[in-house]
C-alpha cells in the first residue's frame, strides 16, 4: 500500500465508488472531518482505534457508515476488525475483550457499531466486508438507484 493512499472522490450520490479502498488515518481525516459534528465522531474513532492497536492482535479495520458519506451530520461509524489470526481460538481470544466490554457500551462510548471478520470464517457466517458495500433499498430508492446498488468502504492497515 503506498504512503498516504488518496481516496477516490465520492460519486454524485454521496458514497465512495464500489469496492474496498485502502487509505490511512491521515487521508481519512482530510476527507471526512469537515465540521464539528464529524470531529466528535473522529475523536471517538481515534480513541477506539488506540485501544485496538494497543492489543496488537488486528491487521485491518474496515470503515463504513454515515461517516464515509457526504452526510453533514453522520450518526455513527460501522467498523469491522480483522484479527491477524485466522478463524479459531487465537482470533476468538483477540475478539473477547470487546465482548467483555460490551458491544453496546462500545457504541455508546465510541459511536462505533463493531463487527468482526477473519480469514477462514465458515461459509455460513456473514462477511461484513461485502455486506457493508450493499446499499440498503431504503437508502438507494430515494436516490433513484437500482435495488442491489453497491458502494465503497475504507480499509486501514493497523
Amino acid at each position: 500500500m503506498p504512503n498516504n493512499p488518496i481516496l477516490p472522490p465520492l460519486h454524485y450520490f454521496g458514497y465512495l465508488p464500489e469496492g474496498v479502498h485502502d487509505t490511512d488515518l491521515e487521508q481519512l481525516q482530510l476527507r471526512f472531518v469537515t465540521n464539528p459534528d464529524r470531529r466528535i465522531l473522529w475523536e471517538r474513532l481515534l480513541s477506539f482505534l488506540e485501544w485496538v492497536t494497543s492489543m496488537q492482535q488486528f491487521s485491518h479495520a474496515y470503515i463504513d457508515g454515515g461517516f464515509i458519506t457526504n452526510k453533514v451530520i453522520p450518526q455513527d461509524i460501522d467498523l469491522i476488525l480483522q484479527p491477524k489470526a485466522p478463524y479459531g481460538p487465537e482470533a476468538f481470544a483477540a475478539m473477547e475483550p470487546f465482548f467483555a466490554k460490551g458491544i453496546d457500551n462500545i457504541f455508546t462510548t465510541h459511536s462505533v457499531h463493531l463487527h468482526f471478520w477473519c480469514e477462514g470464517f465458515p461459509g455460513g457466517m456473514s462477511d461484513f466486508r461485502r455486506f457493508f458495500q450493499y446499499l440498503r433499498p431504503q437508502d438507494a430508492a430515494p436516490l433513484g438507484l437500482r435495488e442491489g446498488a453497491r458502494k465503497g468502504i475504507v480499509r486501514i492497515k493497523l
